[in-house]
């Protein structure tokens, strides 16, 4: 560049900043806005090169996607509806919008993980067949259902997808499952956005989406056109938490060899996300360690080599807060 078109462009660099002052003030206002994220209360362990092991305190980002992946009935909808609990726990303030589960069973899930985190362990069996109505450990679950309905429901409900599409969007009134359109679903957040603030959206599962006037059939282009649409959605401010799953030839595999690009169509979403959180049992190691395996396949902007070993309680649809630590070499 010759000297003239240097200066113009320096010019032009600085006109689009403002000065020095506001450029910081504008940076350090964005990251005050952000702040740590959100607290998830979820213990996780991190290594450094040095093979030193510290504590990692996960926190979810806002104004960034983050992806949980897993193999199919590997914990996805477990660690969703658990992080649902734990952030509206911490205060914040949400959506899970499900596409694939229907929202009585979402929300069937997110009582039994409150019951275990405030130590009341209803199992998904008795909430389900009402036998959780009988008094447990000297306290009703009628009791229980108060404060699940203030510490969580007043805060994040859950929501059928299928109930948020535009009527000219339905291929038939007679369908009982419809494309599920994520200009839909963003729509009824943003109208939600307006009357409530939110924190964070769920959406389980997004490689369920699809877009209108795009080629559906193409999943390439398909998953490109919705993390645009959720990449905008984050833009806002909010914490956009989408759940995938992996390659079928990839999951069996050790989830500490898993990697990003190895996501069921994932090539965009692996790059719009800013966190990635693989969760699963190691397939080749299950006669040896019966153990789950949490692990950040990707940190945008923390620390890389993150992990926990855990027992994931189905029976209660529980995460533990605290996670055992992984061998070095694992992470």
């Amino acid at each position: 560049m010759n000297y003239i078109g240097q200066q113009k462009a320096e010019e032009l660099y600085s006109e689009l900043l403002g000065s020095d002052e506001e450029f910081l003030e504008s940076l350090k206002s964005d990251a005050e806005k952000a702040g740590q994220g959100i607290k998830t209360d979820i213990r996780l362990h991190s290594v450094d090169n040095n093979g030193t092991h510290t504590p990692f305190d996960l926190y979810i980002p806002k104004y960034a996607i983050t992806g949980v992946v897993a193999r199919t009935g590997g914990g996805k909808t477990t660690l969703l509806t658990n992080l649902a609990v734990r952030m509206t726990m911490a205060g914040a303030s949400g959506l899970y919008v499900t596409l694939e589960e229907p929202a009585f069973a979402i929300t069937a899930k997110m009582l039994a993980s409150y019951s275990a985190y405030k130590n009341q362990s209803y199992s998904m069996n008795a909430i389900t067949t009402g036998a959780a109505i009988k008094a447990i450990a000297g306290k009703s679950v009628v009791e229980d259902m108060e404060g699940f309905k203030k510490d969580v429901l007043r805060l994040c409900r859950p929501i059928d997808a299928n109930k948020l599409i535009d009527k000219e969007h339905l291929e038939s009134p007679t369908l009982l499952y419809q494309p599920q359109y994520i200009a839909d679903i963003i729509a009824y957040i943003n109208a939600d956005m307006g009357e409530n603030n939110l924190d964070f959206v769920l959406i389980d599962f997004g490689q369920l989406l699809e877009t209108v006037g795009a080629n559906n059939d193409n999943s390439y282009q398909r998953m490109k056109a919705v993390m645009m649409a959720l990449k905008n959605l984050a833009g806002t401010g909010i914490a956009v938490i989408i759940g995938a799953q992996m390659k079928r030839e990839v999951a069996s595999e050790w989830v500490f060899d898993w990697q990003p690009e190895a996501i069921r169509d994932g090539s965009d979403l692996e790059q719009a996300c800013s966190m990635i959180i693989a969760i699963g049992r190691d397939q080749k190691q299950k006669d040896i360690d019966q153990r789950d395996v949490i692990r950040l396949l990707k940190n945008r902007n923390g620390r890389k080599r993150v992990g926990g070993m855990l027992t994931i309680d189905f029976e209660h649809n529980y995460i533990p807060t605290l996670t055992e630590q992984p061998t070095e070499k694992a992470l």
